[in-house]
Order: C-alpha cells, then structure tokens, then sequence
C-alpha cells in the first residue's frame, strides 16, 4: 500500500460511496413496501438527504484534489 495520502484520501472516499449506495439502496427498498404516503415521503427524503451529502463531499474533494 502507498504512503501517498492522496491514495489514502481516494480510498476513505471510496468507502463513504460504497456506504451511501448500501444507504440509498435500503431506503429505496424499504420505500418500496411503505405502507402509507407519509412513510414514503420519510424514505424519499432520507434519499434526496443522502445524495445530497454526496454531491456536498464530492465538491469538497474536488477543492483539494481527489475527486
């Protein structure tokens, strides 16, 4: 493994959109069997919130070089 923190940087951020898809994909499946349109809207938004954070991370990480 290289001591390169760039390599380091890349990977921490690899984990984080490997955790946001396996976030995403629960919500949209448990989305998918809500049983009211209140819960929907919950899961909908815990969506749009997650991507969200994603897009904030990803301009983040392209001011400091790894995007």
């Amino acid at each position: 493994m290289s001591d390169d923190p760039r390599d380091a940087r890349l990977q921490a951020r690899i984990q984080a959109l490997e955790s946001a898809i396996a976030d995403i994909e629960a919500e949209a499946r448990a989305a998918a069997h809500a049983l009211c349109a209140h819960e929907l809207q919950m899961r909908l938004e815990n969506i749009a919130r997650r991507v969200e954070a994603l897009r904030a991370a990803q301009r983040g990480s392209a001011d400091d070089g790894t995007a």
